[in-house]
């Protein structure tokens, strides 16, 4: 049923290759799903005030002030650093996941990681963050959220896959393998 393959490199580079990876490709993927939000916003501005990173952190015991701590960026305008810190660590560690079970599991790669992103959005987006109540329940978020993140994962799981596929073309061990 899962067609697991044996790869050729031994678990310890897989690990390496896939943490070294996944970060490169995490970077990428985080700047191209902020990307995507900034042209097909996801939430209201009122519901963003507090985006559901900054709640979930809230949720588990992080002041407002950390949680909605900024540094200023040519002259005016707030970054909120930590915010970036949850959804840049989400997209890294989400890709190094990737990586590593596309070695053992080749369908992790399905439609160049597009059906990834699909997962990942359900998994997230449709069961854990509504269940824990940090976002309202799928039949209560609008149709324009779902949209956004529905299509923003999956462009965003693409790039995962297509900063994969460079780095392990042209890494002359040829460490991974099922990209």
């Amino acid at each position: 049923m899962f067609n697991l393959t044996k790869p050729k490199a031994s678990l310890g580079a897989i690990v390496w290759k896939s943490i070294w990876y996944g970060f490169i490709a995490g970077m990428i993927s985080g700047m191209v799903k902020i990307g995507w939000e900034n042209i097909l916003p996801p939430r209201t501005i009122a519901r963003n005030l507090t985006n559901p990173p900054q709640h979930l952190l809230e949720q588990i015991g992080f002041s407002a002030k950390t949680v909605h701590a900024f540094v200023y960026y040519s002259t005016d305008q707030k970054v909120f650093y930590v915010a970036l810190l949850i959804h840049f660590g989400f997209s890294i560690v989400f890709a190094a996941l990737f990586l590593f079970l596309a070695q053992y599991w080749k369908a992790t790669t399905l439609w160049q990681g597009a059906a990834y992103g699909i997962v990942i959005w359900i998994a997230f987006h449709l069961i854990l963050l509504p269940a824990l109540g940090t976002i309202p329940a799928p039949w209560n978020q609008p149709f324009d959220e779902h949209f956004s993140e529905f299509f923003g994962h999956i462009v965003w799981s693409w790039s995962i896959y297509a900063v994969a596929v460079c780095l392990a073309k042209n890494d002359k061990k040829h460490v991974l393998i099922n990209l």
